[in-house]
């Protein structure tokens, strides 16, 4: 048995509060999706169970688990969980889905709609607890861009139940926007998530630009809802904030706009990916009403809302903003939550339920639980780490700079990349580089924090939306994760930078199939990259380039279990094989006339290759881990004892590098010499002593559309995070750590 933790937030009471969850389960711990109970005070509770991903033998590896626990306002709350043979019981309230020839009909009980077949609406034929309803309120999604205007009112599309109950319908829907004439535009997709018994639903938008053109200029992106009118004025409202919701009444207009300026001169001390504020709009008549809220708005601002007589204006891009460009392969996805209600419904419950829109509940696992049921096989979990870490930790992942705009947020720049020139007098973004999505989910299962699950989520979605190019005529960019670069996409695909594992935990997490077939998609890129000649023959390419394509596909194996990703790391191995006997090291092309090591680098491919040892067991692979770290040690120790940047006199600066230690480790576990840790301690406490952190400033409005808060390194958390770790839960037992404690660790 186990717990789920759910840390105090609101301070309202929520009844059948809808959560979802993952739950990790170690092989053969589980033997199906429904044998597994979740308990409240020893009575079991309704859940709906999918299993993400299987064990060899069939057992689950990942469960999706959804629920409507009672959570008390101003108080946390915990519940357990078993395995059982015996299936969770039926909840009284089930949301259904039914088919007709117009389209899926969804019945959550006090709310009915359908989707239709002709357009993404996003809903029709919306009716309200028998009382209220809205034949056709809505008028699709309309863009327009500097090549054409286009809408999703018409058109066939696809639909597929993605979930169908009991506690939660998930409708996917897949088509395409299309000019007036009929003529088809961008790449549509959209979802629609209903709860059982609930009055609300959530609809995402997604546009792909996925033609053949460089390039396409969003103007505006707006959605309307335009009941018929009865005659008499509506009633008016709309909710904005970050600290307390200022709430605006009218019988005639209400509107706000969140742009630039707002977001220059607005006061916000929160973590933004967890939440910066609330932005809703209600319009009511006698009959019933709607209360439209845009997520995470203020984030991926521009937004505005506009309610007025005859309905709501919700505009997703702003009319009249500065243009934002759409470069080939980027997408873009915003999340709507529509909340039908009664004529009496309380504005302060309709702001109470926005703001559950915007901070969820999500309960947490114990550290222990991880521990035992490790589905990333590595050792992330470490008892007796040093306090002190924690907070170096934190600071590391909590200080990358804030960006906040549509194509942004999620996503940071690099001022050591752009001071490099990299961006052509552009900020450079790191396009989450290192795989912040999975060191922030590392460290979520670690310490519980809310904060880190929160990143490892808006990091993954900037990826699939804006980093992971959708479309590219050029193979080697085409369904690839692009590299740091000045707006996001204008650079290239490299093994070296395409990461597979952070999809992957955003697939477990969430259960949305597009972690898992981006992940996909990346290998598939890499082994185009790697069939090139260069990457082929010995020497030719850098040595970090063959190690990072290692490390995906270890991932995409211990993810997926497909067999190919396997072979395709068995075939990488026996390269670097052949290039560490073909120059006796892992030597690689630098200037015209040298080829030197680079510690940085080489440590990187080490640590893959202790990756790969979690998939194969190889005496070959042991060996070589040794016998570069010893190189290493030999060639590339500064008269300080730390690793310095590279093996040539114009670049032997100090350059302490969190993978040496980590690659270290490596050969301590091989072979159980402490001085690989001692050696490593030297880098440790180097690199501790002057960790990179946000640097204060003021806010600045950058050139391509965001608002930025402070400068720094964006890239610092998930560059260290696993090093730091895996170092730590090696040294601290053996007291290698204790000049790094707090003075009084047990105090607490």
């Amino acid at each position: 048995m186990s717990t789920l933790y759910f840390e105090k937030l609101s301070q309202y009471d929520r009844a059948a509060e809808p959560v979802s969850f993952s739950i990790p389960f170690a092989q053969g711990k589980l033997p199906g999706a429904a044998h597994l109970a979740i308990e409240d005070g020893g009575e079991a509770l309704p859940s709906q169970q999918r299993a993400l991903a299987h064990w060899s033998d069939g057992s689950v590896k990942w469960l999706l688990v959804h629920l409507q626990p009672d959570l008390p306002g101003n108080l946390s709350k915990t519940l357990t969980f078993r395995t059982a043979s015996d299936p969770a019981p039926q909840p009284q309230q089930q949301v259904q889905v039914t088919e007709d020839a117009g389209g899926l009909l969804v019945d959550t009980g006090p709310l009915h709609f359908r989707v239709p077949r002709e357009g993404f609406l996003p809903v029709q034929d919306v009716v309200l607890a028998e009382d209220s309803s809205w034949p056709a309120p809505f008028s699709g999604f309309t863009l327009e861009t500097d090549a054409a205007a286009a809408g999703s009112s018409s058109g066939a599309v696809e639909l597929e139940i993605d979930e169908a109950g009991p506690l939660r319908a998930v409708i996917l829907v897949r088509g395409r926007h299309l000019q007036p004439d009929g003529s088809e535009f961008l790449e549509l997709r959209g979802r629609i998530t209903a709860y059982a018994g609930k009055p609300y639903i959530e609809i995402e938008h997604q546009f792909l630009h996925t033609l053949d053109l460089p390039e396409v200029t969003l103007q505006s992106l707006r959605l309307d809802f335009a009941p018929s009118s009865n005659g008499k004025p509506p009633q008016l409202a709309l909710g904005e904030g970050w600290y307390r919701t200022s709430i605006t009444e009218s019988e005639s207009e209400v509107s706000q706009t969140l742009d630039t300026e707002t977001m220059l001169y607005q006061s916000n001390e929160h973590f933004i990916d967890s939440y910066y504020g609330d932005f809703w709009t209600d319009w009511r008549d006698q009959q019933g009403g709607l209360c439209l809220s845009i997520h995470q708005a203020h984030q991926n601002f521009p937004k505005r809302l506009h309610g007025h007589t005859h309905g709501i204006a919700c505009w997703l891009y702003p009319a009249g903003e500065p243009p934002a460009p759409i470069l080939q392969g980027m997408a873009k996805t915003h999340r709507i939550q529509l909340h039908f209600h009664g004529p009496d419904t309380p504005l302060d419950d309709l702001s109470q339920r926005s703001l559950q829109f915007q901070l969820p509940d999500r309960p947490a696992l114990p550290v222990e639980w991880y521990r035992a049921n490790n589905p990333w096989i590595e050792t992330y979990f470490p008892e007796n780490l040093p306090r002190r870490l924690f907070t170096d930790l934190n600071n590391l992942h909590d200080g990358r700079p804030k960006a906040l705009g549509m194509m942004h947020f999620g996503d940071a720049p690099d001022s050591g990349y752009t001071n490099q020139g990299r961006g052509g007098g552009e900020n450079v973004w790191v396009n989450n580089e290192y795989d912040r999505p999975h060191a922030c989910t590392l460290y979520y299962a670690l310490t519980g924090q809310r904060r880190a699950l929160d990143s490892a989520l808006v990091s993954a979605q900037h990826w699939l939306d804006v980093d992971f190019c959708h479309h590219h005529p050029d193979p080697l960019i085409d369904g690839g994760l692009r590299i740091h670069t000045r707006y996001h996409a204008t650079g290239r695909c490299t093994p070296s930078h395409e990461w597979t594992e952070g999809f992957l935990d955003y697939y477990f997490l969430t259960g949305r199939r597009e972690g898992l077939e981006v992940a996909n998609s990346i290998g598939e890129n890499i082994l185009r990259h790697m069939q090139l000649p260069s990457m082929q023959q010995l020497g030719e390419a850098s040595v970090r380039e063959g190690g990072w394509a290692l490390r995906a596909y270890v991932g995409l194996w211990l993810g997926t279990g497909e067999q190919r990703w396997r072979d395709e790391a068995k075939q990488l191995i026996e390269m670097f094989l052949d290039w560490h006997d073909e120059f006796g090291a892992l030597l690689a092309p630098y200037t015209s006339h040298t080829m030197p090591r680079v510690p940085f680098m080489i440590s990187l491919t080490v640590c893959s290759f202790a990756r790969y040892l979690l998939i194969e067991d190889d005496e070959r692979v042991k060996k070589l881990i040794v016998s570069v770290m010893d190189d290493l040690i030999e060639h590339c120790l500064g008269p300080d004892g730390v690793f310095y940047y590279k093996e040539l006199p114009s670049l032997q600066r100090t350059a302490p590098t969190p993978h040496a230690f980590e690659a270290l480790t490596y050969a301590w576990r091989i072979t159980n010499d402490e001085r690989y840790l001692k050696i490593a301690a030297n880098t440790f406490a180097a690199l501790t002593a002057n960790l990179e952190g946000k640097e204060s400033g003021p806010k600045f409005a950058d050139p391509s559309g965001a608002v930025i808060d402070g400068v720094g390194g964006g890239r610092i958390f998930a560059d260290k995070y696993t090093s730091l770790i895996l170092y730590a839960g090696a040294a601290a037992p053996l007291g290698l750590l204790d000049w790094y404690e707090y003075p009084f660790p047990g105090a607490a």
